[in-house]
């Protein structure tokens, strides 16, 4: 009986881990959307890169998250977001630092949605 009582103990924290990651998924999608959006917004370069950078690592976040609550959307999203927001932050223009962001908060957008739907 006491085996049973560990048993079920361990699989309910367990799954409230696995819950609980889809949600730091989701805040971390959110925070990487709001700074490529911002980075999109930029007017100069060296902010748009500032901005870029934030999100790139908030995107890396979503994919650790992600993984650990097996939403395979969301790091899939997470991985393409990450992608573009480095681009972003490696642009040596302001149009294409702004033109790789609009593609990363987009990602974020998606990937929020995607790991709202693992929840």
């Amino acid at each position: 009986m006491k085996k049973l009582l560990i048993l079920l103990f361990s699989i309910f924290i367990l799954s409230g881990t696995s819950f609980a990651d889809c949600n730091y998924a989701e805040y971390e999608a959110y925070d990487a959307y709001r700074d490529a959006k911002r980075a999109y917004r930029a007017s100069s370069l060296s902010s748009c890169k500032s901005y870029a950078r934030k999100a790139y690592r908030h995107f890396s976040d979503v994919e650790y998250y992600a993984s650990s609550c097996s939403c395979s959307g969301a790091v899939s999203e997470g991985y393409d977001g990450y992608s573009d927001a480095k681009r972003a932050y490696r642009a040596s223009s302001l149009s294409s630092c702004k033109s790789y962001a609009r593609k990363a908060y987009r990602h974020a957008s998606y990937a929020e949605d995607e790991a709202r739907s693992c929840n």
